[in-house]
């Protein structure tokens, strides 16, 4: 999907989405089966400037549909940051296409998360995965 999104804060008063997870209007998908397939998956969110995954979640309080193509998304300040270039003014809507993580992607993915922990467990699962592959390839030789 591709819209032009703008930064909602929250989703409601006291809710807080966990790291790594973003937040669009459920009605960006409306059938059923698919946001349930969708939600909890990785998804690439892509700017003109930059691509960064995150986590879906859909909630029901938030603006936007392909109708309007425009819409609210909840996200952490460094991915809008990010998503903007990091530019003085980040207040304005951007245009944003979010498209499910494919595998290729997958090692981004464990290096790419907010959270500094996740990110250190995510390099030494790819540092582990590149050392299993080479001590493989030496073996065969």
């Amino acid at each position: 999907m591709r819209a032009t999104f703008t930064r909602a804060t929250t989703l409601a008063e006291n809710v807080e989405i966990p790291a790594g997870w973003f937040v669009i209007s459920h009605r960006w998908m409306p059938e059923t089966a698919d946001r349930r397939r969708a939600h909890g998956r990785w998804f690439r969110i892509g700017s003109a400037h930059c691509a960064l995954f995150r986590v879906l979640r859909f909630s029901p309080n938030l603006k936007g549909s392909p109708a309007q193509s425009s819409g609210d998304i909840v996200i952490d300040w460094g991915a809008w940051l990010d998503l903007h270039d990091r530019v003085e003014d980040v207040d304005t809507p951007i245009e944003l296409e979010i498209s499910p993580a494919r595998w290729w992607h997958w090692p981004r993915l464990a290096v790419s998360h907010p959270d500094p922990s996740m990110r250190l467990a995510g390099y030494i699962a790819v540092v582990s995965l590149i050392l299993g592959i080479v001590s493989l390839i030496v073996s065969f030789k």
